[in-house]
């Protein structure tokens, strides 16, 4: 076609649309497959467990169209010294021991468990749904596209995967959203009972085996062990644990817990995860998961002013 002195190619044009429309489509679509590929391989592959303390635990609201949005910053520290970045937003505190399982291929994490928690990092509800319908989009939109750009050519099949590459590679490639569950470094694990004592001051301590006195609560230790009791869930076997056995009388609702140290903030279990014996409100085991290298000190009474330290060693 020649218009005004410029010659044209309708035919040559609307090719080069076609490629143009494959490489954008392939580019979308290799993201989609590259995430839910990589899920389906994370949920098959092989998994790993580190218990871990929790160093950082920040968050930041800023106002959006939509109102506000916070978003946190959860790092841990595992045993072996490495700073583990954690999708838990508010479920756990600073310094809480928890158990991080990550997927042997990618090193991302799948769940956190704590004492009284676990979140499903990899297959909650939300991504479920999300992959079905990225596979689903997936398989159709392959389908379409190239159902509509017939006939198919090498030229058009060459510009679908070159998008289609590199869709995935931005996905997967570790400077786009490949990145693993490792940081560099993290803070130290704050010592929060030097905090609570420069605030709450001193307060009075018991000593070992001897009953403590908090309002109308008493309460003794009577031993202890560094290890899960026998009969609790299994999951609390993947943590350091410490179990006492206490023998108390009007309790009521005070507050027991240990004392934190340099290593983290021990967390108490609920029924020592049913562990038969656990604490029925007048004698039993009392079991808490604790930091990797803690060493008890004191069993803590009460709360506030009522606070009483009851040594353990």
């Amino acid at each position: 076609m020649v218009e005004q002195g410029v010659v044209t190619f309708p035919e040559e044009s609307q090719k080069n649309q076609w490629v143009a429309v494959l490489l954008v489509t392939g580019i979308v679509l290799g993201f989609i497959a590259a995430f839910a590929g990589r899920w389906t391989a994370e949920g098959m592959a092989g998994t790993y467990d580190l218990r871990a303390v929790i160093s950082v635990a920040d968050s930041t609201t800023t106002e959006g169209q939509n109102g506000p949005h916070t978003t946190h910053e959860i790092v841990a520290v595992a045993e072996n010294g490495r700073a583990v970045e954690l999708p838990t937003g508010e479920a756990f505190g600073l310094a809480e021991p928890v158990v991080v399982r990550l997927s042997s291929l990618t090193d991302r994490v799948l769940s956190v468990r704590g004492a009284d928690e676990v979140v499903e990092a990899h297959h909650p509800w939300e991504k479920i749904t999300a992959m079905s319908i990225g596979g689903v989009v997936l398989v159709l939109g392959v389908a379409v596209a190239f159902s509509v750009t017939r006939p198919v050519t090498v030229r058009k099949s060459l510009s679908f995967l070159a998008g289609f590459v590199f869709g995935a590679y931005v996905v997967l490639a570790p400077l786009g959203f490949g990145w693993t569950a490792y940081r560099e470094a993290a803070d130290p694990v704050p010592n929060l009972w030097e905090h609570r004592r420069d605030a709450w001051g001193p307060p009075p301590v018991i000593g070992k085996g001897q009953a403590a006195v908090s309002g109308d609560s008493t309460v003794r230790v009577l031993d202890s062990r560094a290890e899960p009791p026998e009969g609790a869930e299994a999951w609390l076997g993947g943590f350091h644990v410490l179990a006492l056995r206490v023998e108390a009388s009007r309790l009521g609702d005070t507050a027991l817990e240990l004392s934190a140290d340099e290593h983290g903030a021990p967390r108490r279990v609920e029924d020592c995860a049913g562990a038969p014996g656990a604490f029925d409100g007048t004698a039993g085991l009392v079991c808490f998961v604790v930091p990797s290298g803690y060493q008890p000190k004191y069993l803590v009474v009460g709360e506030l002013d009522r606070e009483v330290l009851l040594t353990l060693q």
